[in-house]
């Protein structure tokens, strides 16, 4: 009896020493709080940009995530829980600076309320998304909204997680990358919030650039995040270039002065950023009224500038396999005429050609009549380093011009000749660059005062080179008077990448805050085998159901052995 009291004390000891060490170890974790991301790619570890930026919130930023409702597909709750583990993230650094909630449009007491509802965030930069839903057993169209929306103090700022858009991606591949930009999209949105003094951004004209109906989207974009001017290059002195931090240089058509090239030389010397796209060759689809038609070179006198920097843009058209289609009219039956969309290789459909923020889990970009660009080598431009954001596709082929282009050759592709293989469009430079005008200064630039200080070697800078003008030119309807989103297709309706890569360009060239380095997590995507679930699906449920039931029966055994052993005799 002694021993059996005595036993019992033990575990009384034993059980009060366990619950004792509960409670102080949750008093020390209260205080001394450590999460530990135990994922291979610590995908719920925040990167140090957005640490920084949400430790710098003084007001509360509520997000209302619209990624809600019953009967949505798996990938999409996936997402959903994605979202709601980053923003738990983001409020364990900022605590209740950070308020959220998720919304079901579906949830709205009426229909009439819920389009109204649709409509608001469709016009706020949300745009539902019809997908595949099941609901009671059925399968049924549901739209859906994949983003959130931020404010801050009486400011809002959306967060798209989901971009519809045309490639070869699978659906579980779409959705893992955008998975992989749910803390960059947010953190972007809480930065366009906190946005107060905007950095400059200049298109040059004065060249024969693109219409601004033609840029009038990408203008629009820019302006959330800077302050965006126009700016006749020829009318002004050197340094009317120098309140800005980045120019756009959009798909130049007349030929530059000598003045003019020092200008944005001189910008470039004193660290100022560059987008550059042009167009070698002049090739539009307007012309082709006749079927046919010559591109030929532009004249525009700027061969030299890209050239001392870095990158040659070669006098070429570049055709491709990987492309997009045009629409042709191919019969008439009475008085309606009959048209067809047909591959047309002069319309390239271009994918990145590296892992870097501007380019990483970026969908296809249309081109149209773009060139080739060449990186020239280091010895010539010492110190700059330079990257090719964007390639075709292997099954090219290169025109030199003066080239013949004939609407008639849809209709008679021969793939057997597409074989100049990968060509680059877009090259990023950095760097300390030379003066194109090093030992060899334009007349005057010695008077004083008159073009400034002449610098030859000059800051960090950024250069990026586009062999495509089209690239930045958004669609615009005459009939209509409006002008589309950037890289939308109103022939097919389809949209491409080309304003996430502008928009990326500028981010990567101008934003200080580090935070379009997020755009490079990776998130292994792990798939199941289909063929081998069905194989096997089987043994895993007999396995699944048979198991615990042993283990239950084995730790019993061994749980009544050890208690008979503890307190026989």
């Amino acid at each position: 009896m002694k021993k059996l009291f005595s036993g019992k004390f033990q575990l009384g000891l034993q059980a009060l020493a366990m619950v004792v060490i509960i409670i102080l170890a949750n008093v020390v974790l209260n205080v001394y709080y450590k999460r530990i991301d135990l994922t291979e790619d610590k995908r719920f570890t925040l990167s140090e940009p957005t640490i920084k930026l949400l430790s710098g919130l003084k007001d509360a930023v509520y997000i209302k995530v619209y990624l809600e409702g019953k009967g949505m597909p798996p990938g999409f709750n996936k997402m959903h829980d994605a979202i709601q583990d980053m923003l738990n993230e983001f409020r364990i650094v900022a605590g209740d600076k950070i308020q959220y909630q998720f919304i079901s449009p579906d949830a709205m007491p009426d229909k009439a309320s819920r389009d109204d509802l649709l409509k608001q965030l469709a016009n706020q930069g949300l745009t539902p998304m019809e997908v595949q839903a099941n609901e009671d057993d059925k399968l049924v169209q549901k739209l859906i909204v994949p983003g959130a929306m931020l404010s801050l103090n009486n400011k809002n700022a959306p967060a798209v997680f989901i971009n519809q858009q045309v490639g070869n991606l699978s659906p579980e591949e779409e959705l893992n990358n955008a998975t992989m930009q749910v803390e960059y999209q947010l953190a972007n949105a809480v930065r366009k919030l906190l946005t107060t003094q905007k950095q400059k951004v200049a298109f040059i004209t004065g060249h024969g650039e693109l219409d601004t109906m033609y840029t009038a989207d990408i203008r629009k974009s820019f302006r959330e995040f800077y302050d965006v001017d126009l700016v006749d290059l020829p009318k002004y002195k050197v340094g009317r270039l120098d309140g800005y931090k980045a120019i756009v240089v959009a798909k130049p058509t007349l030929p530059f002065s000598e003045l003019e090239k020092y200008k944005i030389d001189q910008f470039v010397m004193r660290g100022g950023r560059v987008l550059w796209l042009q167009d070698a060759l002049q090739a539009e689809m307007d012309s082709l009224r006749g079927t046919e038609m010559f591109a030929t070179d532009y004249q525009l006198n700027l061969d030299d500038l890209p050239y001392k920097y870095g990158v040659r843009v070669n006098y070429n058209l570049v055709q491709d396999l990987n492309c997009h289609f045009i629409p042709l009219l191919t019969s008439s039956m009475g008085s309606q005429p009959q048209g067809t969309q047909l591959k047309w290789p002069y319309f390239p459909v271009i994918t990145a050609a590296a892992q870097h923020p501007i380019v990483t889990n970026l969908g296809p970009v249309l081109f149209q009549f773009g060139g080739t660009l060449d990186t020239l080598s280091s010895a010539r431009n010492i110190g700059i380093k330079k990257t090719v954001l964007l390639q075709t596709s292997p099954y090219t082929k290169v025109m030199s011009s003066p080239v013949h282009i004939d609407l008639k050759m849809v209709r008679g592709i021969n793939s057997k000749t597409y074989h100049s293989g990968f060509q680059n469009v877009a090259v990023l430079l950095e760097g300390k660059f030379t003066s194109l005008f090093a030992n060899r200064l334009p007349p005057n630039v010695t008077e004083s005062g008159q073009y400034g200080k002449f610098i030859e070697k000059g800051a960090d800078a950024k250069i990026i080179v586009v062999s495509d003008g089209d690239v930045i030119k958004n669609a615009y309807s005459q009939a209509k008077q409006m002008y589309y989103p950037l890289g939308f297709d109103p022939w097919t309706n389809q949209n491409f990448n080309n304003k996430a890569f502008i928009m990326n360009c500028m981010d990567y060239m101008v934003d200080e805050s580090g935070l379009i380095s997020l755009r490079t997590k990776q998130y292994t995507l792990r798939l199941l085998d289909a063929g081998l679930v069905k194989a096997e699906k089987n043994n895993w449920k007999i396995i699944n159901m048979v198991v615990p039931i042993l283990l239950i029966i084995i730790f019993g055994i061994i749980y009544n052995y050890i208690r008979k052993r503890r307190f026989a005799g």
